[in-house]
């Protein structure tokens, strides 16, 4: 039984908004044109921001720091930055060290040679580092795109300017070993550690003479072996026959993924090691032979008369909810922990949407797009079970809060390319679909590309292709372009989790723990008193003012939430019966206001009607409670009836105890006279 929901009010964790931006497909196109192609136009104001660098002349080889950082303390969300050669603008020059805030993006042939931020977190500023190329002596510029958020940004702000200069002589002397063509490759390599661990040893404390001594007695008997070997021809090039060896650590770049690049990438990377970070290997280093170790064990997943209660974390529906696709899922942000029991993805391909959509249901699954994030006036994309089996994906349209109907338009313009796949198996319904970036339904022209809407996703039952009102809803918490990626957070749960708490409060709490007091203390509890009142009387009125107070404020906060009646009223009686409960506990101390006198002969009216009242609106909220858990809203389990039912049979016997206490005590008085 979770009642964590509803019982744990205070304990509200508020979620960042993290989606990922929007990715246009060739890294190397991408990198050129230093475009975050959100479909909206770039800004011709200059930018909100600078690169601050703190040298203009460096060497050739030589790491300088850099900052950007925003004008008069201007936030960013996002940036591209890459240095150039002046002489020619399309070629990017040297490598960066990326900081905390910053990843690496590999352009072209080179490697590390551009930068882009981690996350959409707003920043002040960036700081990271930039390293000149050995062979290069001339101008560069620094070039970045900042971007303020996901329709605003600067493309290819010219920064400062650098000047590389010659490289100096080199003073130190190079030693070139002539490599005989019937030298064995074997023993290049073991020459080689053998001249550096010497050239250690000499440099290395006294106590690290033996260890030393011991590692280049083991490298000459592995020579010995070594010699064995075949031997390796070297091939003489351009008529040389020296070669130069060096003991330098060499950098082995990764290979570049093929995925899509993130230009306004606002999640960070699953992996924390960037996927373009170049593995070091040195001259000098063992290396690891590779084990193969066992998978780690899956969870078994739910399965209830052979249908899967949600889905396969492994399913492929997933991938790239990261980085390529935009995922939301019911229920509310579970696409984290990838157990959805309906779930939503998409992303643009090229020039349109691609879709594609599953869910556990008997009827629909449904996909939406709201301008305001209430339900009437939204687009939607249903996937219907038909009669025969198969499964047909329909533009919808929700004329108010209650119907969803096919718009006016004939199935060739609504809006819908190509209705790739779908189906239905084991209780899941599929399907996957292509859309236009733009669509005219219902007078209104719904733009995918520049506008930005509230997703929606519901499921539900169905007879002859009519939608019943959904089981389960969710929608995003805040309005966005359909070209943002990653995963889409909920609408907040706040002023329901408040309801439900305040109200189990009032009636299931106080209320219950006032009616006792009122019952089986007002005789009894009379010794000790108050401000001259009797104590049972303070603390009745004390927990009956609470369930006047929160019942109110969980009735306001509930009329808030679904912005007037909810839907629900005419298949459930939880909102009828929620308000007439409320409205029988605002009149109970306005009654006790205008009661009567103890001793006045009237006063028998005012007791049953206080009691009558009290009790019918104890009942009603009890009842309340009880058909609130089958409410899609309330997201409780089909056990937290059994939980109500528990407590009710727990209340009725304690009033049953505390009436035979009563009585034995009344009994005893009586006979003591």
């Amino acid at each position: 039984m979770n009642l964590r929901p509803l019982i744990s009010a205070g304990l509200l964790a508020v979620l960042s908004l993290q989606v990922d931006g929007f990715t246009i497909g060739a890294p190397d196109a991408a990198c050129q044109h230093m475009t975050p192609g959100h479909a909206h136009k770039p800004q011709t104001t200059p930018a909100p921001a600078e690169i601050i660098v703190d040298k203009l002349e460096v060497s050739p080889g030589e790491t300088i720091q850099f900052t950007l950082k925003g004008k008069e303390d201007e936030q960013f969300m996002g940036f591209i930055i890459q240095v150039r050669d002046s002489a020619s603008l399309d070629n990017q020059v040297g490598s960066f060290v990326a900081g905390d805030e910053a990843k690496y993006m590999t352009c072209g042939r080179g490697i590390h040679n551009s930068l882009t931020h981690r996350s959409s977190n707003l920043k002040k500023e960036v700081t990271s580092k930039w390293r000149a190329p050995s062979d290069f002596n001339g101008e560069v510029v620094f070039m970045f795109t900042s971007l303020r958020d996901y329709t605003t940004y600067w493309v290819r702000t010219q920064g400062p300017k650098l000047t590389i200069g010659k490289k100096a002589e080199e003073t130190k002397d190079t030693t070139v070993k002539s490599i005989d063509s019937e030298t064995t490759l074997a023993d290049i390599i073991v020459e080689e550690i053998e001249e550096e661990i010497e050239e250690l040893a000499t440099h290395s404390h006294d106590d690290t003479e033996t260890h030393t001594h011991n590692i280049l007695q083991a490298i000459a008997e592995s020579k010995k072996d070594i010699g064995d070997l075949p031997e390796v021809e070297v091939e003489d090039h351009d008529d040389s026959k020296d070669i130069l060896l060096q003991n330098l650590d060499i950098p082995q770049p990764a290979l570049k993924a093929d995925a899509e690049l993130n230009l306004a990438a606002a999640k960070p990377q699953d992996n924390a090691v960037d996927a373009f970070t170049p593995i070091y290997i040195s001259s000098t280093t063992t290396l690891k032979t590779t084990t193969t170790s066992a998978e780690p064990e899956v969870d078994p997943l739910p399965v209830i008369d052979g249908v899967l209660q949600h889905t396969d974390p492994r399913d492929q529906i997933y991938d790239g909810c990261n980085s390529t696709k935009a995922c939301f899922g019911i229920p509310a942000n579970c696409v984290a922990s990838r157990k959805c029991r309906a779930i939503v993805a998409y992303k643009l391909d090229k020039v349109r949407y691609h879709f594609e959509m599953k869910a556990l249901s008997e009827g629909y699954v449904s996909f939406g797009l709201s301008r305001d994030g209430k339900m009437g006036g939204d687009l939607t994309t249903n996937c219907i079970l038909q009669e025969n089996g198969n499964v047909d994906i329909a533009t919808g349209y929700n004329y108010g809060k209650s119907y969803n109907k096919p718009p006016k338009v004939s199935r060739r313009e609504d809006g819908i390319r190509e209705r790739m796949n779908s189906g239905r198996k084991d209780g899941w319904i599929y399907c996957a679909w292509t859309r236009n970036i733009s669509v005219y339904i219902e007078n209104e022209i719904w733009d995918f590309e520049k506008d930005v809407y509230h997703v929606m996703l519901a499921v539900g039952g169905a007879t002859d292709n009519q939608l019943h009102f959904h089981s389960a809803k969710v929608i995003s918490g805040e309005p966005m372009g359909l070209g943002q990626v990653g995963l889409i957070q909920a609408k907040s749960r706040l002023f329901i989790i408040l309801h439900g708490s305040f109200m189990i409060g009032a009636w299931i709490f106080a209320a219950s723990l006032g009616i006792i007091f009122a019952r089986y203390f007002k005789q009894t509890w009379t010794n000790s008193k108050i401000c001259g009142l009797d104590q049972w009387f303070i603390w009745h009125r004390t927990l009956m003012l609470l369930v006047w107070s929160l019942s109110i404020v969980g009735l306001v906060l509930i009329v808030l939430d679904v912005e007037g009646i909810t839907p629900t009223i005419m298949h459930n009686p939880h909102a009828i019966m929620g308000f007439v409960t409320v409205g029988l506990a605002f009149l109970q101390p306005f009654m006790a206001l205008l009661r009567c006198s103890p001793t006045h002969r009237n006063r028998w009216i005012f007791n049953w009607l206080h009691w009558f009242i009290g009790n019918a609106a104890q009942i009603l909220g009890i009842l309340c409670i009880f058909f609130a858990t089958s409410l899609e809203k309330a997201q409780l389990p089909a056990e937290t009836d059994f939980l109500v039912i528990a407590w009710v049979a727990f209340h009725f016997l304690a009033h049953i105890i505390m009436s035979i206490i009563s009585c034995l005590a009344e009994n005893k008085s009586a006979k003591q006279g």
